[in-house]
């Protein structure tokens, strides 16, 4: 016995929300804290770099202005302390720490010039250190001179990496608040979605009659649609209704009077017999009747039918019950075009016409199927004796025939106007240009 397969579940929009929404709020603090780390580093290099240049334009002052490395004493280094200075003045060279020349004299023979990145080791201390310096070589008063400006890179970076430290910490906590601001929203979007459910439950228990329209604009075409929906079905089931006790009001005379017929002592004679086979077609005439307009409520919303198909099957079957008339099929159409029709209602609608052509024609019966715009249009057209025009007013009159030896209860045309004016459509009767009569129905497309 093999078990029933599985049925998928889509995923909640809720959960489809959080899903999207989570991750990317998570990527962008990421990347603003990323870009945060990146822009503090930019701006404490181009900090140093400018208190750099600074520096090595007023050691130049001094140079130029006290003519050598004797205006530079102590105190000017002292006042300069945060700061590591290596000068050469020709053949005189200046440390501002002379216990590091071995890491600071090395930097006057570098070939680089501007901006630079080095590494060192101070005296007494056992971890390299980050530097960022300045180097410069210039000429004042005829003498070749290289100054070189650094300052200690690693004390800045592990201030601005505590700094950055604390944003992450902040980020963090935005993050989290984010995420509850996250779940939030998508609640309060869903409240909608529960009230929906809420007043289908309540719709289904018989508590509401139609869906509340109190509801946000992007939910408002489908409450809109599913109340036009609950109209239909409503005006439909009250139409049966109507049908059904119209049918079992008709009905009860005809009844009663057979039965008063057949419960009789007396023998059944043929005059009797002929009032009960006359009651027994009324009855036969009313449930024809009642059948159609049982239906008459409104189409089936989203329906739809091929109606080249459908025609080109219909008009072969009546070419075999007329045998002597020639069903012709005009349309452009192409084969895959559809029609906003119940398929039933669509066979119903061409059967009756083009039956009814049948009986009538002398020989030739065109179809025609077309569309112009918004309108779907169906002609039916015969070669027979036609309609007078006085009489075109009474065609589709349920009940009225007009010849009394045709077969039929002169209901084809009355059902014809009913299923056209379900669609708010319109049956028109005219001269053919075969020579008898012409029905069109024109049917709207609704939007």
């Amino acid at each position: 016995m093999s078990l029933p397969p599985k049925t998928e579940r889509s995923r909640s929009i809720r959960t489809t929300l959080l899903l999207w929404l989570l991750p990317f709020a998570t990527l962008f603090m990421l990347l603003a804290w990323y870009l945060h780390g990146a822009l503090l580093d930019r701006m404490s290099r181009d900090f140093v770099e400018e208190r750099l240049q600074q520096e090595i334009t007023l050691i130049e002052q001094q140079l130029t202005n006290g003519g050598g490395l004797q205006t530079l004493d102590s105190n000017y280094f002292g006042a300069m302390s945060h700061h590591l200075f290596a000068i050469r003045f020709g053949d005189q060279t200046r440390l501002s720490h002379p216990q590091w020349s071995a890491m600071l004299q090395p930097w006057l023979d570098l070939p680089e010039q501007g901006l630079i990145e080095l590494h060192g080791t101070p005296a007494g201390d056992t971890q390299a250190h980050r530097y960022m310096a300045w180097r410069a070589e210039r000429e004042i008063g005829g003498t070749a001179v290289t100054i070189v400006a650094a300052e200690d890179y690693s004390r800045l970076q592990a201030g601005t990496h505590e700094l950055h430290l604390w944003t992450a910490a902040v980020a963090i906590g935005l993050l989290v608040v984010l995420f509850a601001l996250i779940l939030l929203a998508v609640q309060l979007s869903m409240r909608p979605v529960r009230q929906l459910q809420h007043d289908l439950k309540a719709l289904k228990q018989g508590k509401l009659q139609r869906l509340s329209d109190t509801v946000p604009q992007e939910f408002s075409g489908l409450i809109a649609q599913l109340n036009q929906l609950l109209d239909t079905l409503q005006h439909r089931l009250q139409k049966v209704r109507e049908a059904n006790a119209n049918l079992s009001h008709r009905i009860k005379t005809p009844i009663a009077a057979i039965n008063q017929l057949v419960s009789s002592e007396q023998p059944i004679t043929p005059e009797a017999r002929s009032q009960i086979s006359q009651r027994l077609d009324d009855i036969s005439r009313q449930l024809d009747s009642s059948l159609h307009a049982s239906q008459s409520g409104g189409p089936l919303a989203g329906a739809s039918c091929l109606p080249l198909e459908q025609t080109r099957e219909l008009l072969w079957m009546l070419g075999r019950l007329h045998n002597n008339v020639e069903f012709e099929l005009d349309c452009t159409l192409p084969d895959n075009a559809r029609w906003p029709i119940d398929e039933q209602d669509f066979s119903e609608l061409l059967g009756n016409l083009a039956d009814n052509a049948g009986k009538w024609a002398q020989s030739r019966v065109r179809v025609q199927l077309s569309e112009q715009g918004d309108v779907r249009t169906l002609s039916i057209e015969d070669n027979g004796p036609g309609v007078p025009a006085e009489e075109r007013d009474q065609l589709g009159t349920r009940g009225w025939r007009l010849d009394q030896q045709m077969p039929g209860h002169g209901l084809g045309l009355a059902i014809v106007r009913d299923l056209a004016a379900r669609y708010q459509g319109t049956v028109q009767f005219g001269v053919s240009q075969l020579g008898g009569l012409l029905v069109r129905v024109d049917i709207p497309i609704q939007t």
